[in-house]
């Protein structure tokens, strides 16, 4: 045979990676230049995108040029703007500028930071920065952990350990074998806690759903109630999933007495902060977390009210060793004498997941480039602009607010006079829709003790209060529109 010749296709010189990627800065800056005039959405048909976006895989190379003119309309006319100051939708952060500068770096390297050999300056990046932020929570020295996809992750990460760790030796080998395991969660918290309990094979309703106060915090004397039962009917409780910012109302669960109760019951506790645990950044807003410093477990995305780009949660552990315990496997293929070779910790054996990109590196170089202190003022600012919206809300005879404002997130509903209960709810659905399609605001929605309302989520660092005041404007414009034309949306 032959010696075979080189095929150099892909490999690309620098000179070539500058010029493809100075057209899409030059499309990114465009999008940043024109963000604030461009509408956040527009009425999108699913088959319209569908055929804009079938997008040619030819067998011969396109110009960047050509590459660049295809992907613009993708870019400025054919996504919403979840950046868009007036996106006030979901927990969805807006996306730093370092962040996407730091995927750019990140996808370059391309280490695969399951193993520590492919990735150590990866890897030691990410632990360390999981370990800065267990610190901010309040956990003690020795805490760490590991980043994730989202909160979904974390969650279902956080309670296969805890469903290990309050379980025999033996479970990841011989499984469950009928033990009757249960796990309390607010009636509030998000659907992944339920959905986490089908995964592990305890099914939704092992995941108890525990009532709520007036302010949609958990009830700790239902959650005693509830694990009395469950203990006097044989069943084997191990793990409570508090919420710091619930994603309806941004509720707080009251976390010291949770803490408490899970202490004298030798439970695992996990707090999911996936949107709320940035408060720890403000130090205004820190105290509404007292009690997650005890928690054995902390869900935190930080593409949420960190603002940095998707995907970019992280798992925190007060003993990391548990998660180990739970995902250490011995396979031959990655077998390596790490006294020999020198290797740190493969963070792959933390969780779930192997293939692993380089999720640290946009959080790191987002918080390094704007500093600590100018995270902690937008966060409470963001909090500011909640309370305004809520106090503007209050002031208007038309609007009605619909819980109470904690952290970033007021709800509200257009209730003119005359409009019971039933015929609110669809209007407001409606309106919504009519809101998202007028251009200027997006928010989405929440349903709060059986009423549909509106609901507006700042985690948004371009949003100030000129489009808080474009939202209730859309709001009663166009909630009148409705009102007046039998519901219906145009």
């Amino acid at each position: 045979m032959s010696r075979p010749q080189p095929v150099r296709d892909l490999d690309w010189d620098a000179g070539q990676a500058r010029k493809l990627t100075g057209a899409l800065v030059d499309l990114w800056s465009e999008l940043l230049d024109r963000m604030r005039e461009l509408p956040v959405s527009r009425p999108f048909a699913a088959e319209d995108i569908a055929r804009e976006m079938a997008l040619p895989v030819p067998e011969q190379p396109l110009a960047v040029a050509e590459l660049a003119e295809l992907l613009r309309p993708m870019v400025l006319d054919h996504s919403t703007l979840c950046g868009h100051p007036g996106f006030m939708a979901y927990v969805s952060g807006s996306g730093t500028v370092p962040g996407a500068a730091a995927d750019l770096l990140a996808s370059a390297l391309n280490p695969n930071v399951g193993g520590w050999t492919l990735s150590p300056a990866a890897s030691e990046l990410e632990l360390h920065l999981t370990r800065w932020l267990a610190g901010r929570f309040g956990l003690p020295e020795g805490a760490g952990g590991l980043m994730t996809s989202g909160g979904a992750a974390s969650n279902m990460t956080a309670l296969k350990a805890a469903r290990d760790a309050r379980t025999r030796e033996d479970v990841r080998q011989d499984g469950l074998g009928g033990l009757p395991l249960v796990l309390y969660t607010s009636e509030e918290a998000h659907a992944t806690i339920a959905e986490a309990a089908d995964i592990l094979g305890l099914g939704e309703r092992a995941a108890r759903a525990i009532p709520t106060d007036d302010a949609l915090r958990m009830r700790v004397d239902a959650l005693e109630a509830a694990i009395a039962d469950d203990l006097a009917a044989g069943l084997k409780p191990f793990a409570v999933a508090a919420t710091a910012g619930t994603t309806a109302t941004g509720a707080i669960d009251p976390l010291p007495q949770i803490a408490d109760l899970c202490a004298g019951h030798d439970l695992w506790l996990h707090v999911d902060a996936a949107y709320g645990g940035a408060a720890v950044l403000a130090p205004e807003l820190r105290p509404l977390l007292a009690g997650v410093e005890r928690a054995d477990s902390i869900s935190f995305d930080p593409h949420k009210w960190l603002y940095t780009p998707q995907s970019s949660a992280c798992l925190l552990v007060r003993d990391p060793a548990t998660l180990l315990r739970a995902f250490s496997i011995d396979a031959a293929y990655v077998r390596e004498d790490a006294n020999l070779s020198g290797r740190g910790l493969n963070i792959g054996e933390l969780g779930p997941q192997w293939s692993r990109a380089f999720l640290a590196l946009k959080v790191w170089l987002s918080l390094a480039a704007h500093g600590t202190e100018a995270y902690g003022r937008r966060i409470a600012h963001d909090v500011e602009l909640a309370r305004y919206l809520d106090e503007r809300v209050r002031d208007h005879p038309d609007l009605e607010p619909m819980c109470p404002v904690t952290l970033s997130i007021a709800c509200y509903r257009y209730a003119p006079a005359g409009l019971g209960d039933s015929a609110l709810d669809a209007l407001n659905e409606r309106l919504m829709i009519a809101i998202r399609r007028d251009g200027r605001a997006f928010p989405s929605n929440a349903e709060l003790r059986g009423r549909y309302c509106l609901r507006a989520c700042l985690v948004n660092h371009r949003t100030e209060a000129d489009d808080i005041d474009a939202l209730l404007e859309a709001t009663v414009r166009l909630g009148a529109e409705l009102a007046g034309s039998g519901l219906e949306v145009a």
